[in-house]
C-alpha cells in the first residue's frame, strides 16, 4: 500500500490559508475562530506560510491578508475553513478554482443540526467537493494537530512528537487526549479530529497512518463509519502491526441520540461493535482515561501474552480488595510456588506479614536492599508475569523525599537490569490530601517507572495489554514486530523542535 501523498501534503503544509479571519475577535460565537486558528499556528511557530483570508482586511495579526485562497500567490497546501455555513460552498468553489485540494472545514451547521436546510448545504458542499477532486475533513471538525510540522490545533496542549496517532470524530476527545497523553509519555505523530466524515472517513485516515513512518499506535474514537466492512479490514490488517486502540462512541440509545446530534451518526448497534472487536483484535477501552492508561502500557512494557501478576502491597483489607479488583478485571493472581515462599521468608518475618498472592508484607518496603531482593525474588516465579505494587500516596509522604528517590531508583534498576524481563508496575491510591496520588504518579513517571493512578485503571489496562497480544499470537502474527519503539531507550518521546 503506497501512502497518500495528498495527505502527505496536509499533514506537512508548506502554506496553509484561513478563511474567515476577523479583524478582531469582538462578537465572535463560542467556539473556535478563524483568528484562533491563526494564533495557535503562531504560537506553535509553525514554519510554513499562514495566508489570513478577509476581503475587508489587508493585513490580520502582522500578516498579510487576501480576499480569496485563489488570490494567494503560491500553491495553498491546506486551507481551513470558518466562515458561516451558508457561506462554506462559495468558499469550495474558490478552493478548486486555486487547485487547493487539501481542505478542512471547522464550521458546524450541517448534517449534525438534523434540519433541512443543514442536509441541504451538507448535500451541496459534497456535490462541489467531488466535482473538483477536494479531499474534505469536516465539516464540524478541528482538523489536524501535528507536532512534527508544527500545526498546534489545541490550546492548553503540550506539542509532543511521539509514535501515537489519535483518530476522531470528537475535536473535544482530541483535546483531551493530547493534554493527558505526555504526562503518560505519549507523544504524537498526528492527531486527527473529523467530525461529520462528509468525505474523510475513519478509513481514509486509516489506510494513510499504515504506511506513516511517523506512526507505530493508532487511536481511534468512533462514532459511525461509512463503510464498516472496509475498517474490518483495515484493522485487522494493520493491528498485528500497529495495535489500533478503539473507544465506540453510542452503543446505548442515549449515547446513539448524543452522536446523532453531535456529528449525525447512525451509531450502530452493540452486538456488531462486539463482533468487530473479537475478530479484529482490536483493543477496546470506554473512555480517554482508559485509552491513555492502555497506549502507555503499549508504549511502555516489552510485548507479553501473560495476565498473571504478584500484588504487592500492605494491609490484609487492601490485600483482599486487589484480588477483587484483578479478578474483575480479567487478570489472575496465581499462588507463589513454594519455593518462592521459602526464599521470601530467608529475609522476610512472617509476624503480621501474608506470604499468599496478594502479599501482605509492607515492611519489604523500608529496606531498598530488601525490595530489589523481593523483586527478584517474585520475578523468578514461573506462575508470575507482572509485578503490581499497589501503594498509598501516604505511604511516600511518610518516609520523606529521600526515601521517595530511593525507592523510585530501585525499582528504576530492577526493571532495566531484571534477567527475566518481568516489570514491576505500580499503582497508587490517594489515601491522604487530594492529588497526593497525582504528584506521585507523574514523579515515578518521570523516572520512566509503569504507573497508574488508580488500582482498578491499572488492572483495566494490564488485561487488555495482554489480551492484544494474546490475540496477536493465536492469530499467527509476529507480536515483536508490531512495536519497535521498544528498542528505544526510557522517554524517546519528545517535544516538537
Amino acid at each position: 500500500m503506497m501512502p497518500d501523498l495528498g495527505l502527505e501534503q496536509a499533514f506537512h503544509p508548506k502554506a496553509i490559508a484561513i478563511v474567515g479571519v476577523k479583524r478582531s475577535e469582538g462578537g465572535s460565537p463560542p467556539g473556535y475562530t478563524g483568528m484562533m486558528f491563526l494564533s495557535l499556528l503562531q504560537e506553535a511557530k509553525f514554519e510554513g506560510r499562514i495566508y489570513p483570508i478577509n476581503p475587508k482586511a489587508d493585513t490580520i495579526a502582522g500578516l498579510k491578508a487576501y480576499a480569496s485562497v485563489s488570490s494567494v500567490p503560491e500553491h495553498v497546501d491546506y486551507v481551513i475553513v470558518t466562515v458561516p455555513a451558508a457561506a462554506v460552498p462559495g468558499v469550495l468553489e474558490d478552493c478548486v478554482t486555486a487547485e487547493a485540494v487539501d481542505v478542512h472545514i471547522c464550521t458546524a451547521g450541517f448534517g449534525e443540526t438534523g434540519e433541512e436546510e443543514g442536509y441541504r448545504l451538507e448535500t451541496k458542499i459534497r456535490d462541489i467537493a467531488l466535482r473538483g477532486g477536494l479531499r474534505v475533513v469536516g465539516p464540524n471538525s478541528l482538523g489536524y494537530h501535528v507536532p512534527s510540522a508544527r500545526m498546534q490545533m489545541y490550546r492548553q496542549a503540550e506539542l509532543v512528537h511521539g509514535p501515537v496517532a489519535f483518530v476522531s470524530q470528537s475535536g473535544g476527545h482530541c483535546q483531551m487526549f493530547v493534554r493527558q497523553g505526555p504526562p503518560q509519555g505519549i507523544g504524537f505523530s498526528k492527531v486527527i479530529s473529523y467530525g461529520n466524515a462528509l468525505l474523510m472517513d475513519s478509513t481514509d485516515f486509516l489506510e494513510y497512518l499504515a504506511t506513516d513512518p511517523e506512526t507505530e499506535i493508532i487511536c481511534m474514537y468512533i462514532e459511525d463509519v461509512r463503510d464498516g466492512r472496509r475498517l474490518r479490514e483495515l484493522v485487522t490488517e494493520l493491528n498485528p502491526r500497529k495495535p489500533v486502540v478503539i473507544w465506540k462512541g453510542g452503543l446505548t440509545p442515549w449515547g446513539a441520540r448524543a452522536a446523532a446530534t453531535h456529528t449525525g451518526s447512525m451509531a450502530g448497534d452493540k452486538q456488531t461493535w462486539d463482533a468487530f472487536f473479537k475478530q479484529t483484535g482490536a483493543i477496546r477501552v470506554d473512555s480517554i482515561d482508559e485509552m491513555a492508561d492502555v497506549t502507555m502500557t503499549l508504549l511502555k512494557l516489552k510485548p507479553s501474552v501473560g495476565g498473571r501478576v504478584a500484588v504487592w502491597g500492605g494491609g490484609g483489607g487492601n490485600s483482599v480488595a486487589a484480588g477483587d479488583v484483578c479478578a474483575q478485571e480479567g487478570l489472575q493472581v496465581p499462588v507463589l510456588s513454594d519455593e518462592t515462599k521459602d526464599r521470601l521468608l530467608e529475609f522476610m518475618p512472617i509476624v503480621n506479614q501474608i506470604m499468599v498472592n496478594p502479599l501482605d508484607a509492607g515492611s519489604v518496603f523500608r529496606d531498598m536492599s530488601l525490595l530489589r531482593r523481593a523483586l527478584e525474588t517474585v520475578a523468578k516465579d514461573p506462575s508470575i508475569d507482572i509485578i503490581l505494587l499497589h501503594l498509598a500516596a501516604g505511604f511516600f509522604k511518610w518516609f520523606g523525599p529521600e526515601y521517595a528517590a530511593r525507592f523510585r531508583e530501585c525499582v528504576s534498576v530492577f526493571n532495566r537490569e531484571s534477567p527475566s524481563g518481568k516489570p514491576a508496575v505500580i499503582a497508587i491510591r490517594d489515601e491522604g490530601k487530594p492529588g497526593d496520588a497525582e504528584g506521585f504518579v507523574y514523579y515515578l513517571r518521570e523516572a520512566g517507572i509503569t504507573t497508574y493512578s488508580t488500582l482498578p485503571r491499572a488492572c483495566r489496562a494490564l488485561s487488555r495489554f495482554a489480551s492484544y497480544h494474546r490475540f496477536i499470537a493465536e492469530s499467527g502474527a509476529d507480536a515483536t514486530a508490531s512495536l519497535p519503539l521498544h528498542s528505544r531507550p526510557s522517554g524517546s518521546t519528545h517535544r516538537g523542535k
